[in-house]
């Protein structure tokens, strides 16, 4: 007889415990959900307080939403602090301070309306790159995942314990790390496109931001009518959008300048080059280098002065390259 022998007994035997086993796993799931239920309490919001976009809640309110983010009793999947806006203060200055992009501030304050920071409001700044959402459900952080196309794993506590399946919260957060946003508010929508057809003309630091500044070659305040972008001496320029060239040369305390026609009536200025490498007339893509970095006219070390001009009326460049 191959193996060993096993009564009718030993098999009567087995499935008794195993319903009892079965049983007992059935009873604790009942007993911890109903305990759960009754002492632990659960995330609850008010539909009012956001909307649905393509099935992913979008919070309108700020208040109710920095108070979920106060009161959250899970891991986010990244570290946050609450941080208020003071007199004078733009997002990108927050956000250059604390070594995150403005997706990640927009992703993570889903509130926000507008790009111009108003003084006493409270946002959210995660520590890193990436995408602070929330979620009324599983299977909508995979949706949201394959729409990302993350590289490294969702994190967070955004999975319901299975002691909670009575008592499921209404709300819970992912944290995608690295990713930008692919769903914001409707007031944001517009800009938000209108950033995905423009791209920023160097790598860089931005350093000196559109407005009133302190001018660093003389004294006293003036108007700085576009972004300085810090890059190395001889580092590539791209064109912002695909266009045609409209001037090279030399002019005035901009030095070396090209200035490019776009689309729509927008005008692009890129200052202080170093090298020139295109003719007005020439069509230019964005994969184009156009010059190169320099410190030339009057500025105080290698770095690109960027302008966007939209039928010649002057805009701040953080609108379009973020």
């Amino acid at each position: 007889m191959n193996g060993l022998p096993i009564s009718n007994y030993t098999i009567w035997q087995i499935k008794k415990y195993g319903k009892i086993f079965l049983l007992v796993l059935l009873a604790v799931f009942l007993l911890g959900n109903i305990l759960v239920a009754l002492l632990k309490q659960r995330i609850t919001i008010n539909p009012k307080y956001y909307l649905l976009k393509n099935g992913f809640p979008i919070f309108s309110s700020s208040d109710e939403y920095l108070k979920l983010i106060k009161s959250y009793p899970y891991n986010f999947g990244t570290k946050l602090k609450i941080y208020r806006m003071a007199h004078g203060e733009s997002y990108w200055d927050v956000a250059m301070r604390n070594n995150i992009s403005m997706d990640t501030v927009i992703a993570a304050n889903p509130f926000i309306d507008s790009l111009l920071a108003k003084e006493g409001v409270e946002i959210v700044l995660p520590s890193e790159d990436g995408v602070l959402m929330a979620f009324d459900n599983l299977f909508d952080v995979w949706r949201m995942s394959r729409i990302v196309e993350y590289k490294n794993s969702v994190k967070g506590d955004y999975i319901q314990s299975i002691f909670k399946l009575f008592s499921l919260d209404d709300i819970r957060f992912a944290f995608f790390k690295g990713a930008v946003p692919e769903i914001v508010n409707n007031s944001l929508e517009k800009l938000y496109a209108m950033r995905k057809i423009f791209q920023s003309p160097t790598g860089g630091r931005f350093t000196s931001m559109y407005g009133d500044r302190i001018n660093p070659s003389v004294e006293g305040i003036e108007f700085h009518n576009g972004i300085d972008i810090n890059a190395r001496h001889g580092d590539p320029i791209f064109p912002a959008r695909e266009g045609i060239v409209s001037f090279t040369g030399w002019r005035g305390g901009l030095g070396l300048t090209m200035i490019i026609q776009h689309l729509d009536g927008y005008e692009t200025t890129y200052g202080h080059c170093s090298v020139i490498n295109v003719k007005p007339g020439q069509s230019v893509s964005k994969k184009d280098v156009i010059g190169r970095i320099g410190s030339t006219g009057w500025s105080t070390g290698p770095h690109l002065h960027f302008m966007i001009k939209r039928h010649g009326r002057l805009i701040n460049p953080l609108i379009f390259i973020w």
